[in-house]
């Protein structure tokens, strides 16, 4: 384990020093985010003109969720490491995986945290005043921040497995960036991200409930506004999640064994 800290650390530090060069990315990211609440406050005002609950929803509870859903969608969003993924495998630069003991999942994934350090120092600047913002709807106890904290962690890493998992299809078709683009936008609308999923048909939740879609969005938002304490069900839907974790970190990394030998294969 030392070794592999070791090993990925420098890694994660020069993706680092690469991500402080372009500062101005994590200012886009957060116009994105403020532009996109804007924009939902905007239609919802409208909406919510004529009533003032909608499917057990107030209006600002509503947008705390909003707002909530989009830093993390944010977060755990990797279609910039999966365009240098696919890039590495169409342009035939995989040699190096294959001749140093580096693992490509590895490697990736302490890029792509690397290069996102500089919205996690704002992002987690928003997640701290949050409470304050929304007054009694985020964060209202304690001991829902070390939960929300890792089931951001979790989602984070599920979503990559998941982004991985896609990419490594580009052995065989070489461009899937219209596959990512296609499950981004999916997953905008069906993760949650702009609208919770409480306003969805109740056959399409039961359906959900036995995929990783809600340990996307729906997990992390649930904790943190979450009016009681419920342990049981938190540490419960924990579990779900992490063996989601499990099962897309070995699909991906079954894929991406399949792809690589044939890879070798044929040289590129």
């Amino acid at each position: 384990m030392l070794i592999w800290f070791r090993k990925y650390g420098s890694i994660l530090r020069a993706s680092i020093i690469t991500a402080l060069e372009y500062k101005v990315n994590s200012i886009v990211g957060l116009f994105a985010i403020f532009t996109g609440l804007l924009i939902e406050y905007l239609i919802w005002s409208m909406v919510y003109e004529t009533q003032t609950i909608i499917d057990g929803w107030a209006f600002n509870r509503l947008i705390a969720y909003i707002f909530l859903s989009m830093i993390i969608g944010q977060l755990k969003s990797s279609w910039v490491t999966s365009h240098e993924m696919i890039m590495q495998i169409r342009q035939g630069f995989m040699n190096q995986y294959i001749v140093k003991p580096i693992s490509f999942f590895s490697y990736h994934l302490m890029n792509f945290i690397g290069t996102n350090i500089l919205y996690y120092i704002p992002y987690t600047i928003l997640f701290i005043i949050a409470p304050i913002i929304f007054e009694g709807l985020i964060f209202i106890n304690f001991i829902q921040i070390p939960f929300f904290i890792l089931a951001l962690l979790m989602s984070i890493y599920l979503s990559y497995s998941i982004y991985f998992f896609m990419v490594c299809f580009a052995f065989w078709f070489g461009e899937v960036r219209a596959l990512l683009a296609a499950y981004n936008i999916a997953m905008f609308v069906l993760a949650g991200q702009i609208i919770p999923l409480d306003f969805f048909p109740e056959y399409y939740i039961n359906i959900i409930n036995y995929t990783p879609i809600p340990y996307l969005i729906k997990f992390p938002v649930d904790i943190a506004m979450a009016l009681e304490i419920n342990f049981n069900q938190w540490i419960s839907y924990m579990l779900i999640g992490v063996l989601w974790c499990i099962v897309m970190r070995a699909l991906s990394g079954l894929v991406y064994r399949i792809g690589i030998r044939r890879y070798e294969a044929y040289g590129s």
